[in-house]
């Protein structure tokens, strides 16, 4: 533990240091304004108008004051601020990069953002709005902006019409005006009428219109009806006459003449040349398929992850479904579907020729991963060594093995006395690009992208107390409904543990506990489904959400079978080779959402709710199944399974252990990039384990709907991480601010008992706890 606080504080002491004197260089902003200039100080806007966000506003703005963190401290600006004035020197130009110059306030800069914020506003349908600007002095060489929005009353849609030019397109626009934007009473907005056009757009390119954009769709406004309001009208052009259109003058529909596979380490070559030397070509179903030497793969299932066929009519939404599968193919790092247009001037349709291109990835992949782990103080090192065949029958079927290793030095509570812990694990994989099942599903494949996943593991776990020995069979599914969403299903999991050593000491301090159970040989034969929602995406984005929704069930199928044959025991457990088979229900949900401020300031947030619930041949969750709080990703101010349940107080185990059927968590943190890779937190995070059943509950640990809210761990802390892109390096150190195992009226520990160094709880990590 000393070793491990003197690594921290180090680290923790030299960042203190830059911290601290960028904070006193704050007091001196104005160090690099020039005389004659001043710094933009601050910017702010008054507006009364609550349809339009304010961030949304900033948004326009040309020119900000520099970028504050924790709400006042120009963090970036004080680092800069640190450099001296030659540039020569490379400690100047190190503090200059990593930090921000001054924003000095520009007159036209200000004039600009006045008149974009009046385009907003009139964009918006505040047709003579009016914004004004005031600069305001606020210190020597500081000024601040402000900017005034005197709103107007607001433009609403009282008539829309549509003129669609092309015969043959009237009918899909008119017939799609239920789900149109733009409706009568609506308020005007041009970014409303720029999604209709993308809106109408997209219909139009899944109905086969390959050369339509958007820019043949305008907007006629005429505000002259007076009362506040517009007639609207939504005008589709045709195409001039140079050869985009057909003969009759329309916009041509587009089909595919021809469709070519390219698999290839360098496909872009088959283009570049003209021709297809050098490859094997084979014909299936009308397609034709260019294979590279050495590359294999059936084409049964790039055709079964393909809507794009000679013949068929272009869709843009079944082009962008095709990359999407054949991009989830883990054979390929790289597909890309390209377009030549073969079409005559006197072809009333479009003809397209169309190339996907794909580059395989390596077939065979050997890994090796060696990682250090600390949890809760508690050292170790462990590594993995990992086989991956990404085409192992030439259907792009990914097999994988891994082999795992590891050890851990643990410090027994309230003692000097240390113990090690070691396991060791192999784990077979087996993913299929589709539904292996009885009968198939027409088009499921291309539909929702589904994968057969078959999972065995073996893992063996010795520590000083016990030994444990968890053997696993999974058989499941995985697909997609939608971008965003996706389920999983596994029919089957079995789950077989055996303890074949425990120590006395231990037995006897568990023997009169329901923890005894979570100790005992049992096997899990259970069914569970998972769905996902996840909008993030690799581009920037200011907020995504991540929900996960899980339910699983054990051992009603099976006791509905045994008891035909068998009869309980003393106990009323229902056992198969003398061994006790778990029943129980579970459930849980795991929502997050992340708001990016701007590109320095970062809120997330996190919601975690389970609850499981044994009956019938069993009186408590497995061990394996059960929920438990505390550590690096959970209540951070206190160590792994160190909290809960309840109010209950463990005095006599040797480890913390504590487990539970309920959990409630809620976490919120504040992240702040600092400079270079360091980034801040400020974190809080509250919740407890509760048993759910009177007869299998620890003292104090029963979930009560009258009491639990006043049983609540709070947790507050701090927190730096080392951002290097592919992975963040994070510690976290964390303090109790409420404890619920106190007497009542003194669980709010940090207003009743002085603060020291040991209250402190250290946690090292890769990557964000959530």
């Amino acid at each position: 533990m000393r070793y491990r606080f003197f690594c921290f504080s180090n680290g923790f002491w030299l960042v203190l240091i830059v911290v601290g004197v960028s904070l006193l260089s704050g007091c001196r902003t104005t160090r690099y304004v020039p005389d004659g200039e001043q710094m933009l100080a601050r910017t702010m806007i008054h507006s009364p108008i609550r349809d339009i966000s304010m961030l949304e506003m900033k948004s326009y703005l040309r020119q900000r004051e520099n970028v504050k963190i924790l709400g006042f401290w120009k963090a970036h600006l004080g680092i800069y601020n640190l450099s001296g004035a030659d540039t020569s020197k490379w400690v100047n130009k190190v503090l200059r990069r990593i930090g921000e110059e001054p924003v000095l306030y520009d007159e036209v800069l200000t004039r600009m953002s006045r008149d974009q914020l009046q385009r907003l506003m009139h964009s918006k349908g505040f047709f003579t709005a009016l914004v004004t600007d005031t600069v305001i002095p606020t210190g020597k060489k500081k000024v601040k902006v402000v900017y005034t929005i005197h709103p107007s009353r607001r433009y609403r849609i009282d008539q829309m019409g549509y003129r669609v030019d092309d015969d043959s397109m009237r009918a899909y626009v008119l017939a799609d005006t239920s789900r149109s934007l733009l409706r009568r009473g609506r308020p005007f907005d041009a970014a409303l009428h720029d999604e209709e056009r993308d809106r109408i757009t997209s219909r139009l390119r899944n109905q086969g219109y390959y050369a339509f954009n958007k820019d043949y769709i305008s907007f006629s406004v005429d505000s002259a009806l007076g009362r506040y309001a517009v007639v609207d009208s939504l005008i589709l052009s045709c195409p001039l006459p140079d050869g985009a259109s057909n003969p009759n003058g329309t916009h041509r529909r587009y089909y595919y003449r021809n469709v070519y596979y390219i698999i290839s380490e360098t496909p872009q070559r088959a283009l570049l040349e003209g021709g297809f030397q050098g490859f094997d070509t084979l014909s299936y179903e009308g397609n034709v398929f260019l294979f590279e030497k050495n590359i294999e793969v059936h084409p049964t299932v790039l055709i079964s992850s393909s809507y794009l066929s000679p013949g068929e009519r272009f869709n843009a939404f079944y082009a962008d479904r095709t990359q999407m599968l054949l991009s989830g193919l883990a054979y390929f790092r790289y597909v890309d579907i390209r377009y030549k247009d073969v079409t005559t001037p006197d072809d009333e349709n479009g003809w397209l020729d169309c190339y996907i291109q794909m580059v395989p990835a390596r077939k065979q992949v050997f890994s090796v991963e060696v990682e250090g782990t600390n949890s809760s103080g508690n050292l170790g090192a462990g590594g993995n060594l990992r086989y991956q065949h990404r085409n192992l029958w030439r259907g792009a079927e990914v097999l994988d093995v891994g082999f795992r290793m590891s050890q851990e030095r643990q410090f027994v509570r309230n003692t000097t006395d240390v113990f090690n812990t070691s396991e060791y694990g192999v784990e077979v994989g087996l993913e299929v690009p589709k539904f292996w099942l009885p009968f198939e599903f027409e088009g499921f494949r291309k539909r929702f992208t589904p994968k057969t996943n078959i999972q065995a593991v073996y893992s063996y776990q010795h520590r000083p107390d016990y030994t444990r020995t968890i053997a696993n069979l999974r058989y499941g599914y995985n697909w997609r409904s939608s971008r965003y969403v996706t389920h999983t299903f596994n029919p089957a999991e079995f789950n077989l543990v055996w303890l074949p050593y425990v120590n006395d000491d231990f037995w006897k301090y568990i023997s009169g506990t329901f923890l005894r159970y979570s100790y005992e040989d049992h096997f899990i034969l259970n069914s569970s489904y998972a769905f996902q929602f996840n909008n993030q995406s690799r581009t920037r984005q200011t907020e995504y959400w991540f929900a996960r929704i899980n339910m699983e069930g054990a051992g009603n199928f099976l006791r509905s079978l045994v008891s035909l044959w068998e009869k309980p025991d003393e106990n009323g457990h229902y056992r198969v080779m003398d061994i006790q088979f778990s029943q129980y229900v579970k459930g849980d949900v795991d929502v997050r959402y992340h708001h990016a401020i701007n590109r320095a300031n970062t809120f997330a947030y996190r919601l975690f709710a389970g609850v499981g619930y044994p009956y019938g041949n069993t009186k408590v969750l497995p061990f394996e199944k059960r929920y438990f709080s505390g550590g690096a990703n959970s209540l951070r101010a206190w160590p792994v399974r160190g909290v809960g349940p309840g109010t209950f107080v463990d005095t006599v185990s040797a480890f913390y252990n504590q487990t539970a059927d309920i959990k409630l968590e809620l976490n919120a943190e504040y992240r702040f990039k600092m400079f270079w890779v360091l980034e801040g937190a400020l974190f809080a995070d509250a919740g407890n384990i509760w048993g759910i059943r009177s007869d299998a509950s620890l003292p104090g640990g029963l979930f009560e709907f009258d009491e639990f809210y006043k049983e609540i761990a709070i947790g507050v802390g701090a927190g730096i991480r080392l951002d290097f892109n592919y992975f963040l390096f994070r510690m976290d150190a964390g303090v109790k601010a409420r404890d619920p195992i106190q007497p009542v009226g003194k669980r709010w520990v940090l207003a009743n008992q002085p603060f020291g160094w040991n209250d402190l709880t250290f946690n090292f990590a890769i990557g964000y706890p959530f």
